[in-house]
């Protein structure tokens, strides 16, 4: 109640003024709600907006910058030098790769990057359940103490994207 609305001992209050009171209270703080949520997005468009600004910035001085390189004869040879050297080296390295010991070793390599990244995913998914069930932003293992953090990332939706 407002600091003017006191109920003196022995005052009779009105339920139905109570009742109006806590309504108008719900009211305004589901207005402050909406409004802060508002203001949120809000502030997520215009830096999402500054951030497209700036990629387009960096695309046009990127430009400028490979462009300086792109004209000059000189270097223009050194990179065609470069082109015939990485050409000799991957018909080297592809006729390794076809060597059944390497191809083999190759493999077992893709397999375990594979292997990897799906540890990596359960991982995450528990420790994100670990985090929300206990509320804790730690975890000690092996006697190193780990950190753990959430990352959130916007994409740009697509067919392909439906979580």
């Amino acid at each position: 109640m407002d600091e003017d609305q006191k109920i003196i001992e022995g005052e009779e209050v009105d339920a139905d003024e109570e009742v109006s009171n806590a309504n108008a209270d719900t009211d305004k703080a589901q207005f402050n709600q909406a409004s802060a949520l508002m203001s949120l997005e809000e502030l997520i468009k215009n830096h999402i907006t500054t951030i497209d600004k700036l990629r387009d910035e960096l695309k046009q001085h990127k430009e400028m910058f490979e462009d300086t390189f792109n004209n000059d004869p000189t270097y223009r040879e050194h990179v065609e030098k470069v082109k015939e050297a990485n050409k000799a080296k991957g018909s080297v390295r592809q006729q390794l790769s076809k060597q059944p010991s390497v191809a083999q070793l190759d493999q077992k390599v893709k397999d375990l990057r594979f292997d990897i990244g799906e540890q990596n995913k359960t991982l995450s998914d528990l420790l994100q359940d670990y985090k929300e069930q206990t509320g804790a932003s730690q975890l000690e293992v092996n006697g190193k103490t780990y950190a753990i953090i959430s990352t959130s990332k916007l994409v740009t939706k697509s067919a392909k994207f439906n979580p």
